[in-house]
């Protein structure tokens, strides 16, 4: 009963629909639906119009934050979060371009003058803060463990290496072209893709490995009996 229960636990396609619900959970974000015709305030993070950049504001300049990990580093909220709860600010680019770009965050060489300005944060548990952290990590991890359920589940064909890379690869295209055309506030992303065959190339090279070594003990135990 036992066996049955981590088999099917382990069922390639019950993965592939863990994946694919994780994967298109809708995103629904306040950020750009109001644009605001003011400087924003000491302490803002804010984003130019049309624009996907967000910077945040000393007073006398503008600092980017590159990536999101650098953005959620300083405590942020979601990207989703209203501006009246700590979030982004959207600005009128006329307005935008006229503050000075001082440099990046996260530069460790820069000194940056970071006011926190975060009212309400969003409860720890929603959906954007979920989706905001759903990291490279996760993607590589969950095709490494959908990639290995495939080659267990077609251990047995001569082709298996094959037939898992395919399937993998195809369902993470597939679900990249889902989220862009059919998820809200959820789009492709190349480097997502990147990661998930990261995920499928590491499993085909753990199970080739674990393979060998279970077939050097098969064929030593059948030369210990002769």
């Amino acid at each position: 009963m036992s066996n049955k229960f981590i088999s099917f636990l382990f069922h390639p396609i019950l993965i592939l629909v863990i994946i694919s619900f994780l994967e298109c959970i809708p995103y629904r974000s306040d950020l750009g639906k109001k644009v605001y015709h003011e400087m924003p305030k000491t302490g803002d993070n804010f984003q130019i119009v049309g624009d996907l950049e967000v910077y945040y504001y000393t007073g006398k300049g503008k600092y980017a934050y590159r990536t999101p990990s650098c953005y959620f580093s300083y405590g942020n909220p979601s990207w989703g979060a209203k501006y009246e709860d700590g979030g982004i600010k959207t600005i009128d680019a006329q307005i935008a371009n006229k503050i000075p770009l001082l440099g990046n965050m996260c530069d460790s060489n820069l000194p940056i003058p970071f006011k926190k300005r975060i009212k309400n944060q969003e409860n720890a548990l929603s959906t954007n803060i979920l989706l905001d952290h759903f990291s490279d990590i996760s993607h590589v991890l969950s095709y490494l463990v959908f990639t290995l359920s495939l080659l267990h589940y077609f251990r047995f064909h001569s082709k298996r290496f094959w037939i898992a890379f395919a399937i993998s690869f195809i369902s993470g295209v597939l679900l990249e072209f889902i989220q862009e055309l059919f998820v809200v506030g959820r789009s492709a992303s190349i480097n997502d893709q990147i990661h998930n065959t990261i995920g499928i190339l590491i499993a085909l090279i753990l199970y080739a490995i674990c393979y060998k070594i279970s077939f050097k003990k098969h064929q030593l135990r059948k030369i210990k009996k002769i």
